[in-house]
């Protein structure tokens, strides 16, 4: 186990379930016995780099959050296997469903288990950019552990998910959702990546309907999902919208 201290706290790099984790302790951890909410990440992210972003954008650091690399970025953030993205790949196998199972049964049943988290729904949040993003999302429709689901730059124009998405219903009525994108990212050179804008901006509307709650209020839905636009394309200022994301969670947790 590596340990990289940092001025807002401390990274240990773990293995769970054959995956590789980061998992940032707040500097607070070790002085009291208080619980954290959970931040978790599809993917493998500079952690450093966003929590430094998160502080200078003001925000107190006091939360748990563990980074997930996959074995696979391609096959365990896809729903179904679709055709390849680009000539001379291999197509994507589609083990969201299987690597979704692990997080929810197996990483953070440990995570609760040796570490102080308020483990509840309303403590979970699960984000993940691109391809992670797409996993976050298709997880509202697979469990009931992540009360608060961010997709940034999610690729959502993934073949036939937002027909899934209709034909679905989130796990969790309740559950608070963010959507975020570029706004060039619809200059993609890829056929199907450049549906990306329309098929965001239909998702949140899909949301929207789903979450409206039993009086079917369309008030309530819109307030349970938030899209924002940033500036630039797929890769601009990746450390920014993740700070972005949680600077939404902790002000609609505290409202």
């Amino acid at each position: 186990m590596d340990c990289i201290s940092g001025t807002s706290g401390e990274i240990k790099e773990i293995q769970i379930a054959g995956l590789f984790c980061r998992i940032f302790l707040p500097k607070s951890y070790d002085a009291g016995i208080e619980r954290y909410p959970v931040i978790y990440i599809n993917g493998e992210i500079p952690v450093e780099k966003v929590l430094e972003e998160v502080e200078k954008a003001g925000h107190v650091v006091d939360f748990i959050l563990l980074s997930i690399r996959p074995k696979s970025w391609n096959d365990d953030f896809t729903p179904w296997s679709v055709p390849a993205f680009r000539k001379n790949e291999e197509p994507p196998k589609g083990r969201a469903k299987e690597y979704l199972l692990q997080l929810s049964e197996e990483i953070k049943p440990y995570i609760d288990t040796h570490y102080r988290t308020k483990s509840e729904p309303e403590n979970t949040i699960l984000f993940g950019y691109s391809l992670g993003g797409l996993a976050a999302i298709y997880s509202l429709y697979l469990t009931d552990c992540f009360g608060w689901v961010g997709s940034l730059s999610g690729s959502l124009w993934y073949d036939d998910f937002c027909e899934f998405m209709e034909k679905g219903r989130p796990m969790r009525p309740d559950a608070m959702v963010y959507l975020s994108l570029g706004k060039k990212e619809s200059l993609s050179g890829n056929t199907r990546m450049r549906k990306v804008a329309e098929c965001t901006g239909r998702a949140r509307d899909i949301l929207v309907g789903q979450l409206a709650g039993e009086a079917d209020d369309s008030e309530t839905g819109a307030a349970r999902v938030m899209l924002e636009w940033n500036e630039g394309g797929h890769f601009y200022e990746t450390e920014k919208r993740f700070t972005k994301a949680i600077g939404w969670w902790r002000k609609r947790r505290n409202s």
